[in-house]
Order: C-alpha cells, then sequence, then structure tokens
C-alpha cells in the first residue's frame, strides 16, 4: 500500500517534468508548459491531505525539477561532467523553494493568496538565478517561447519575466478551474473556461501581433556585416591540435569569401584568436598582425574577435583577487576577451562579465578563496578568469557603438540592455557552442538571441565556432545562418538601430518587482499574523 501510494506520488512528479521536456526544444511543444505545474500542484493537495509534511513536498518536487533540468540540459555532460551535476543539483534546490513557500502558506493561509505568493516566489528565483554568481536561468520559464518569438513581441515591455509570469499565472487559473470544476455549475464553469481561454490564452497572443503590427523602428543606418564560423574542434583542435596562427589564418580566408568594398564589420567568434596575447603588447602579437594585414587590404572594415588574452602585473598590490600566480612574484589573469581591431593602433577590450559557474569562475571566490583553483579547465585555462564589472561597447566611429556579447552573457536579458543603455546600435554575439557537440543546447543558445532582439528592439550578428552562426532582425525573425559543425562565411546587410525599449529603460526595475512583491506579501503575512 505503501509503495503504490509513493507510485501514485512519483506519477504526478514525472508528469510535470515531462510537460516541461516537451515544452523545450528540440520538441517546442510550447502549450505544454501552460499546464505543466498542475499535477506538481495537485501532488501537493494530496501530500497536504494525507498528512506528509514539507520534506515530502520538497522530495517530490526535486524528482519533478531535476528530471526536467536533466531533460532539457543533458547535454552539459558533453562539456564537463562535474559542471553539469552542479547545475543540475543547483538549478533543482532553487526550483523547489518556490514549491515549499506555497506548501507552507497553504496549510495557514487562503489558497489565493498560497498562489500569488508562489507566483512571486518563482520570479523572484528566477531574478535571484539572473544575478548571483551561481548563475543558470537557461530554464527561465520565460525563454521557452525562443523557438517561437511571434507569441511574445511584447517582451520589449517585460522581457523574459513577462512570459515567466504569463506561464504561472495560466497554470494557477487552470488548476483553479479543475479543482471547482465539480462544486460549480455547468454553466459557471463554461464561463470560467471561455473567460480563461481568451483572456489567458489569446489575450497575449493578440497583444503580440498587435505590438509586432504596430511597431515602427526609427530610421536607421544601413550596416554591412559578415560572420566567419571556422569550425575547429574545441576538444581536438582548438587549443593543442591546430596552431593558433594557422586558425587565424583560417578564419581570414574565410571572411575573404564574402568581403568586398562595401563591407564594414567582420565579426570572428569566442576565442577565435589564441596564443600570448598579454594585453600591453597586443599589436606585436603574430595574430594581431595577420589581422592588420588584412585591414590593411580591406581599410573600410572592423573586425570584432573573441580572444583568450592576459595581463600580467609585477607586483602583489597590483594583482586582483582572480589574479594567479606566475614567477618571481609576478602574477596575471586570464580573460574570455571580446577584442576590436581597426586602422587605429589603438585596440579596444572588453572582458566577459558573465562568466559560467565552476567552468570560468568559482562563484564567490573572495569568500571561497581556498577554492579559487577548482574552475574546471576548459578552453586551456584552470581557475576562476578575471572579468569586467560592468557591460561595455565598443566605438565602431562616425558615432557608431556595438555590444559585444560573449556566448552566456547572450543568456541574460537585463545585462544585454546594460549594452543599449550605453548606445549600442548592434549586438554582436560571439560564442563557440562546440563543447556540446550536435545537441539542442547549441541551437537553444542560438534561439535565445531572437529574444535578445526582441527585448531591445536591435539586429543581432552572431559569430559561433562550429554554428549556428547568423543574423536575426529586431523582430527576432531569423535573416539568415548557417549550417551546424561547417566551416562558413556569410554576410548580410543589417539596420544600426537607435532608441530604447521600455524594457531597456526599466528592465531592472521590472526585474526587481516579483521580489518587492514577494517581500511585501511576507510582511502582510506577518502584520496579520
Amino acid at each position: 500500500m505503501i509503495i503504490k501510494t509513493h507510485l501514485k506520488y512519483l506519477s504526478y512528479s514525472l508528469l510535470s517534468a515531462l510537460l516541461f521536456i516537451v515544452s523545450w526544444q528540440p520538441v517546442s511543444f510550447i502549450p505544454a508548459v501552460f499546464g505543466a505545474f498542475i499535477p506538481l500542484l495537485f501532488l501537493e493537495i494530496q501530500l497536504r491531505e494525507d498528512g506528509k509534511g514539507t520534506g515530502w513536498v520538497f522530495l517530490y518536487s526535486f524528482v519533478t525539477f531535476l528530471v526536467w533540468n536533466i531533460g532539457n540540459t543533458w547535454w552539459l555532460i558533453n562539456a564537463t561532467l562535474e559542471g553539469a551535476l552542479a547545475a543540475f543539483i543547483i538549478n533543482t534546490l532553487l526550483m523547489c523553494l518556490p514549491m515549499v513557500v506555497y506548501h507552507r502558506i497553504q496549510q495557514q493561509s487562503k489558497a489565493s493568496h498560497a498562489e500569488w505568493t508562489f507566483m512571486m516566489a518563482w520570479l523572484t528565483f528566477e531574478y535571484i538565478h539572473h544575478t548571483w554568481e551561481f548563475s543558470w536561468p537557461w530554464l527561465s520559464l520565460g525563454n521557452v517561447f525562443a523557438a517561437a518569438p511571434n507569441m511574445v513581441q511584447w517582451y520589449e515591455y517585460t522581457g523574459v519575466v513577462g512570459g515567466s509570469f504569463w506561464i504561472l499565472y495560466a497554470n494557477i487559473k487552470l488548476f483553479r478551474l479543475i479543482v471547482k470544476w465539480k462544486e460549480n455549475s455547468s454553466t459557471l464553469n463554461t464561463s470560467r473556461l471561455m473567460n480563461l481561454v481568451f483572456f489567458v490564452g489569446f489575450a497575449p497572443l493578440f497583444l503580440s501581433w498587435y505590438v509586432l503590427d504596430n511597431y515602427k523602428p526609427t530610421a536607421g543606418i544601413p550596416i554591412n556585416v559578415a560572420v566567419v564560423q571556422p569550425n575547429i574542434d574545441p576538444y581536438k583542435d582548438k587549443f593543442e591540435g591546430i596552431s593558433p596562427i594557422e586558425q587565424t589564418r583560417s578564419m581570414l580566408q574565410l571572411a575573404e569569401e564574402v568581403v568586398d568594398s562595401s563591407m564594414q564589420l567582420v565579426c570572428f567568434p569566442e576565442t577565435a584568436l589564441l596564443g600570448s596575447l598579454e594585453e600591453t603588447r597586443l599589436n606585436s602579437n603574430e595574430n594581431i598582425v595577420l589581422v592588420r594585414a588584412f585591414l590593411q587590404k580591406h581599410p573600410n572594415i572592423t573586425v570584432l574577435s573573441g580572444a583568450d588574452t592576459y595581463r600580467f602585473y609585477e607586483t602583489v598590490a597590483e594583482k586582483t583577487f582572480t589574479a594567479r600566480k606566475y614567477s618571481d612574484g609576478m602574477y596575471y589573469d586570464a580573460y574570455n576577451t571580446a577584442l576590436l581591431i581597426n586602422q587605429t593602433d589603438s585596440i579596444q577590450i572588453y572582458h566577459k562579465s558573465k562568466l559560467v559557474p565552476g567552468v570560468e569562475s568559482m562563484p564567490y571566490q573572495q569568500v571561497l578563496g581556498f577554492l579559487g583553483k577548482a574552475a574546471i579547465e576548459l578552453g586551456g585555462t584552470s581557475g576562476s578568469l578575471g572579468r569586467n564589472n560592468e557591460a561595455a561597447v565598443f566605438d565602431l566611429g562616425r558615432n557608431q557603438f556595438v555590444a559585444p556579447v560573449i556566448c552566456y552573457e547572450s543568456v541574460f536579458g537585463e545585462y544585454v540592455t546594460d549594452y543599449i543603455q550605453k548606445g549600442a546600435g548592434l549586438l554582436c554575439i560571439v560564442t563557440n557552442d562546440g563543447w556540446w557537440g550536435n545537441t539542442p543546447g547549441y541551437r537553444q543558445h542560438f534561439d535565445y538571441a531572437r529574444l535578445r532582439a526582441i527585448e531591445t528592439r536591435r539586429f543581432v550578428a552572431r559569430s559561433a565556432n562550429t554554428g549556428v552562426s547568423g543574423f536575426i532582425d529586431d523582430k527576432g525573425a531569423v535573416i539568415a545562418q548557417t549550417e551546424w559543425w561547417k566551416p562558413a562565411a556569410i554576410k548580410a546587410t543589417l539596420t544600426y538601430q537607435k532608441g530604447e525599449t521600455f524594457y531597456v529603460k526599466y528592465a531592472h526595475f521590472i526585474e526587481w518587482l516579483p521580489v518587492i512583491l514577494l517581500l511585501l506579501a511576507v510582511f502582510r503575512r506577518r502584520t496579520q499574523a
């Protein structure tokens, strides 16, 4: 009897997990996400009625969210087993907290209070997972619409948090309708069902159509851009098989296939330039010399490229908390960098700010300094990388600025708005998705860039080492893209845009709003108690 009961509990958990999994790439059956929480919410009722405590709610919620995380991001294992396990477990633990809060309030308060608090608690979890150093916001609910961006053109007002709220609200309203179905008359049930379908189902879709139909971008400036996809295997060739100078030659040869006198910007992928790139002596590096020779042949072109760079410190006083000891009292920082190289002697530098936890950084190293060297070796360096403290833009001249978004940073909508606030009229994403192999990971990552285009109303140029590279317009539509795992270079005429969307202007407040509402709900309950 006990086994049968727990199998019933488990079936609720696994059904929720399955609905989440089929909502995301590669299946992308998005309607399933609007009911994905419902089995879990019914499980909470069952556990409460059976006298089970909070620990059981946590346990079965853990099963749901762990299976979901593995089901949609299993490909992380291809890059690093340890990092994947950490992502699965930490993400799962955090996802369980809103369910535990919901259960505790259900035991003590009205259902409506618990449901509202649950929604705000989940959105608060998503906010925290975008901002702290263990961040892994890949499965934020609103990201599910990346495969169908025309459903959420109103992201220019709300960002991903709006999509997450839509999913949560739809689940709660449908759940309440099912719970009360037998108690209400058929007329009332029909009325409520029709209201739910219209206001929660069709109204957001109609709003998206209305926003898209009435979207009138400011008069932009045409800019001719090429993206290069060298397709260098990150495991066999990138960091030890093929020499850095040969990799640079290969990329420049691909670029030569598409550039002409009208070309203005050429983008190379993340860590495209390797080999002793010390930042105080960049112009003497043989890879930079090759790029400059390319620019001499094409004087109208600017190159934006990913690179592995270093900076040395001669004294202890100069070094940062991420610096590593080199020799004879010298220290150095290693960076995942974007460089902008043009006809001037000066090279513009940006260091990736949103580092991948456990791979590029040891979170909170200033506190957990004894674990500072525990970051997994991936890409030729081990230990935590140095970073920029904030987003920075590259100056293309002629009062035009481009956002150098490096890999993982493109998942952070709020962070990308900082580039726009600093004047960026074009998003250039450089990445290396080859670590994951031919899995849904690279496709999910590409599609997330479509959401950034809508939120900021900016065109996107995306250069990925092994794919998918391409161009996305300011409505999230794909203009052109490459095939996976094939060397390629493609070009397009994009539009350099100006102006700021509502989300760009108020992203930080929008992301904070659920946190504020959650705190107010907690305060209200305490004062009523």
